[in-house]
């Protein structure tokens, strides 16, 4: 491949990641947007009942909650190159909060008291409940999502070697596992096998998850000790992605 060629490549590369992030804003925005008039406009839709117990409404924010389920679901396939295993708890935490702002709002302008209650449902109709009882059991999701997103970036941190990786005392290169040997659990000894800047292979011993197995991976490690296990790890690709 030439010079201009290789510029073409990473000139395409920067665009589609540009025109990715700006993708994923614009539908964070909207995820918010829905799920804030879904709570916002509320108290104001006016539903028409069949007697069968079956009732509809022709306003946005009687559906605003099914949209926002399916606009979340879009932005976590959007955001999954960026967030990995986070983007479950991160939608949840942004549709939660979208909806407890809306409440929020519509309290401030006076549109019903903390005691209202409403016929504002998600999935499906819960009943009807308090716009406190809303916001308490709202808050809990934010949290429960955020502690989720914590966790899920903790661990793909950790299988990526993300914040090693980081580190400009650290380099990559592409490697091959030898051996299993459990030490209990989904973990065990293997042996990376890679070729630092220089050509010269090394083997170093290291603990991996068993997925590490099936997947591609690579060693990030200390160029000025390439053979030191404690400055080695391996981070795993995700499924059709790269890590670099």
């Amino acid at each position: 491949m030439t010079g201009e060629d290789q510029g073409r490549t990473v000139w395409r590369s920067a665009y589609g990641q540009v025109m990715r992030a700006t993708a994923c804003l614009l539908m964070a925005w909207q995820v918010w947007m829905v799920w804030y008039i879904s709570s916002h406009e509320a108290s104001g839709v006016e539903w028409t009942c069949d007697g069968t117990g079956s009732c509809a409404s022709d306003q946005f924010a009687s559906m605003a909650p099914f949209a926002g389920i399916g606009s979340a679901i879009v932005l976590g396939l959007l955001s999954a190159r960026y967030l990995h295993r986070a983007t479950p708890g991160a939608m949840i935490t942004l549709s939660a909060l979208g909806t407890i702002a809306g409440w929020y709002d519509a309290l401030a302008e006076g549109q019903l008291g903390r005691e209202s209650t409403t016929s504002f449902f998600l999935i499906f109709p819960f009943g009807e409940f308090t716009v406190s009882t809303w916001l308490t059991f709202l808050w809990s999701v934010a949290g429960a999502g955020c502690l989720a997103a914590w966790w899920g970036a903790a661990v793909s941190l950790r299988r990526t070697a993300g914040l090693r990786r980081l580190s400009r005392r650290y380099t990559t290169a592409d490697a091959t596992l030898e051996g299993w040997r459990s030490v209990g659990g989904t973990y065990g000894e293997v042996t990376v096998v890679f070729d630092d800047a220089a050509g010269v292979r090394h083997r170093v011993p290291a603990v991996v998850e068993r997925l590490a197995l099936r997947r591609d991976v690579r060693a990030v490690y200390d160029p000025d000790r390439p053979d030191d296990p404690a400055r080695t790890r391996v981070a795993v690709r995700r499924k059709g992605l790269s890590l670099v």
